[in-house]
């Protein structure tokens, strides 16, 4: 019963702090600008790359994936193997909810990122090689063909694909694949919102 509370209050935690908005706060901190009023007006590190500072957004794709990473790492450690709570299953959850808070915040009104970078670094930590080489794949296309909307499309579909070449089971493959259309349906919503669709 006390690791099903411990669990439910992760759940929270993983949302809240997907919640936390780092091109806004980027933009808000270096520049004091309103993401909102900037661009395409879509508080995410292609509006802060492409309209505010390169290098900004850069920083705010790092931390991006790193948030996710390392809050994935931390839980790992902490909880520890022994823990009912501490399973790949539970880490996926947690991970992707966490994903859902960066993209659908309740605390921005659901105006959100479209979470690729944070996608990232979810996928990193259960897949790594798979994602670095669809990471390499992505930039190739962004850089000769300048499709980055493509190239996000890629990093969101290829590393389940590219996990049949490594070692794991048909469960673990059919979970990156869960993992892959939701963000999609995501994505949908997100673009829907934003009139794209």
């Amino acid at each position: 019963m006390i690791e099903v509370l411990i669990f439910i209050s992760l759940l929270i935690v993983s949302y809240l702090l997907g919640c936390l908005s780092t091109s806004r706060l980027i933009a808000k901190s270096f520049r004091s600008l309103n993401i909102y009023k900037i661009g395409s007006g879509h508080p995410d590190t292609q509006n802060i790359y492409q309209n505010i500072s390169k290098a900004l957004g850069i920083f705010a794709g790092i931390v991006d994936f790193s948030k996710i990473y390392i809050y994935l790492f931390l839980l790992d450690y902490i909880l520890g193997n022994n823990s009912s709570i501490a399973t790949q299953n539970h880490l996926l959850v947690l991970g992707f909810v966490m994903i859902i808070g960066h993209c659908l915040p309740v605390t921005h009104h659901f105006k959100g990122g479209r979470g690729i970078f944070t996608y990232m670094g979810f996928i990193a930590f259960f897949a790594p090689y798979p994602l670095f080489i669809a990471a390499v794949i992505a930039l190739i296309v962004i850089l000769a063909f300048d499709q980055i909307r493509f190239a996000q499309y890629m990093i969101v579909l290829l590393p389940p694909f590219l996990s049949f070449f490594f070692q794991g089971t048909r469960e673990f493959l059919g979970k990156l694949f869960i993992a892959a259309i939701l963000m999609g349906i995501i994505n949908f919503f997100v673009s829907k919102r934003l009139g794209e669709i």
